[in-house]
């Protein structure tokens, strides 16, 4: 070989567990954008329940509260002949036809959804609708109970769709108000209880 010639080198083959590191994979991978809901449609989902918890009970217990307390209809008396359990799953409740009598109005067949004592003399308030609204102390806590109730799904439904507009002591005095229509909830739930015992 003459002093021109150049020694060809031959690459070095690499050992095993020496070369460039390779990237650890995390053990718990962060989801993709496709798998985790669309703000869209979590912003309809929390819209959907909160009007269906929150507005439609609120809305429907202020009419019937105020036929309770005698602001809408006309008064009339119901003596009921009969009761049964009406309706499947969830929509079961108790009904009862009898006798309805008011004044300036003939007598006629009609019914109530509500629990009320046989062959006895009852005050209900007849609505515009059609419908019959028992009055009293249990007729007023429940419907107010419930229209609380509404107003409290509707504050959190509030709260939580600003929840990342808000900064920390606005977020912190909401929860606080937030506490007051749920309070009242349970308290008017528990004197709506006692009145339908002691009745």
């Amino acid at each position: 070989m003459g002093k021109g010639s150049k020694k060809r080198r031959h690459p070095r083959k690499k050992k095993p567990g020496k070369g460039p590191a390779q990237p650890r994979r995390p053990l718990n991978p962060v989801p993709r954008a496709a798998d985790s809901p669309s703000p869209l449609k979590t912003a309809l989902s929390v819209g959907f329940f909160v009007l269906v918890l929150g507005l439609v009970p609120f809305l429907y217990s202020d009419y019937m509260l105020a036929g309770a307390l005698g602001l809408v209809g006309h008064p009339a008396v119901f003596t009921a002949t009969s009761c049964a359990m009406t309706g499947t799953g969830k929509d079961r409740h108790i009904a009862c036809g009898g006798n309805l009598a008011a004044a300036h109005r003939p007598p006629r067949y009609a019914s109530i959804d509500a629990q009320v004592p046989l062959n006895r003399a009852t005050p209900v308030q007849a609505l515009p609708t059609g419908s019959l609204e028992t009055v009293g102390p249990a007729a007023v806590s429940g419907w107010s109970t419930l229209g609380m109730g509404g107003i409290t799904v509707l504050t959190a439904g509030a709260l939580a769709a600003f929840r990342k507009r808000l900064k920390p002591p606005a977020r912190r005095t909401g929860f606080r108000v937030l506490l007051v229509p749920g309070s009242l909830t349970l308290a008017g739930l528990v004197v709506y209880v006692v009145v339908r015992a002691v009745m």
